[in-house]
């Protein structure tokens, strides 16, 4: 954790007298217990009531907040709700609507002395929601599609590799139904490179959506089957396009009892793999462009170089926005926010375009739903492989 997260706590504490200070700290943690939920909760009670009771440093970074206008949706603002949720205080619909008002950027735990995710929080409390059948109709709607299609949307590609391989490639479901291209791009950089990509014949999404609105059972269901599609493949190395199921496979697979037999990267990585051992030549890409980090890739899983290392090697003029690698700003479609709240998320990502196009107008990205995000707006926006490809061309 760094300094700067403690440094308004320092400030504060250091012009009261010892005993106040330990006052404050005995009932600020210890004393809560008297105020906790008799029921036992899927949520991290101690996690929400710290979270309700801090001065909100990070709400000057919630894109959320900076869209809705209204403190209800900042992140101790939704930590106040969510105590008066789980403590059964409150039981309104709307408050219940209002745990899903977030992006999952983790844009307030740069700012949290805690090194809370308010996203991390606001599972619990979902899960907590859909035990009690609390949930919104968005939410059930979307399991409801999970478990007819296995994919968010209506898949436009299908598996075009052998279903065994030392790699595997995993498209995710924004790439298989809304960008054809980059699994095209991904296939063709990859055996340009000497590679033929494995890819499962029956792909299933990562599941992070279920796990984000609260439905931890199926998200379980959905990591087993994953664990064992992936053993299927005899794969040594999964890469994906998309950070978030980078991040489920990786990440909260594991965290959850659910290893894979695998190692996973997201497709930056495996570019930059690929640069480092000299097996993609260098590029010569006309223009100058501004690399957008996603908040996932950047935060989640720390991967900030390898996109700038490949871009470097394709011969790019990359131009960085002031709001870049971990205080990058997010796109608007993380954490299944255009289900609950889409003038929210269109106003979040209209917001991101105009702080980016004022450092360039093509923007470059390496995760699928940001790109659908800019796109979707008009913006000249690319895949960091599609760049790897054409220069792949143009070589």
């Amino acid at each position: 954790m760094s300094d700067k997260k403690y440094a308004w706590v320092r400030d504060a504490l250091s012009h009261v007298p010892l005993t106040t200070k330990a006052r404050a700290l005995k009932h600020f943690l210890m004393g809560k217990n008297e105020y906790l939920p008799a029921k036992k909760t899927r949520a991290d009670m101690d996690e929400v009531i710290k979270c309700a009771l801090c001065p909100n440093m990070c709400k000057f970074d919630c894109p959320v907040l900076a869209a809705a206008a209204t403190d209800a949706v900042s992140p101790s603002g939704k930590a106040r709700l969510a105590y008066f949720l789980e403590t059964e205080a409150l039981a309104t619909d709307d408050a219940a609507l209002l745990m899903y008002a977030c992006c999952s950027c983790d844009a307030c735990r740069e700012w949290c002395p805690f090194d809370f995710s308010v996203a991390d929080i606001l599972q619990g409390v979902r899960a907590d929601l859909v035990d009690r059948h609390r949930e919104p109709e968005a939410a059930r709607e979307t399991r409801q599609r999970l478990e007819e299609q296995h994919s968010l949307h209506q898949r436009q590609v299908e598996p075009a590799g052998p279903p065994t391989g030392d790699l595997l490639y995993f498209m995710g479901c924004e790439v298989s139904a809304r960008h054809p291209e980059i699994a095209r791009d991904t296939r063709t950089v990859l055996e340009a490179a000497g590679v033929t990509p494995a890819m499962l014949p029956q792909e299933w999404c990562c599941g992070a959506p279920l796990l984000s609105m609260g439905y931890v059972d199926d998200f379980l269901d959905v990591a087993r089957h994953q664990a064992r599609a992936v053993e299927s493949s005899r794969c040594s190395t999964v890469v994906c396009s998309c950070p978030t199921c980078t991040y489920m496979l990786r990440v909260m697979y594991p965290r959850h009892g659910v290893s894979l037999p695998a190692q996973v990267l997201h497709s930056s990585e495996y570019l930059a793999r690929l640069v480092q051992e000299e097996r993609l030549p260098a590029g010569a890409v006309d223009g100058p462009c501004v690399y957008h980090d996603p908040c996932t890739l950047a935060r989640k899983l720390g991967v900030m170089d390898p996109p700038r290392q490949v871009l470097h090697r394709m011969g790019m003029d990359v131009r960085e926005s002031p709001f870049k690698r971990e205080h990058t700003q997010c796109c608007g479609r993380g954490g299944s926010l255009p289900s609950f709240f889409p003038k929210v998320a269109d106003a979040i990502t209209e917001a991101r375009l105009q702080e980016l196009h004022r450092t360039a107008l093509c923007i470059v990205t390496a995760c699928p739903t940001c790109k659908s995000a800019f796109s979707g707006q008009g913006a000249e926006a690319y895949d960091l492989v599609q760049v790897v490809r054409r220069a792949l061309e143009e070589a």
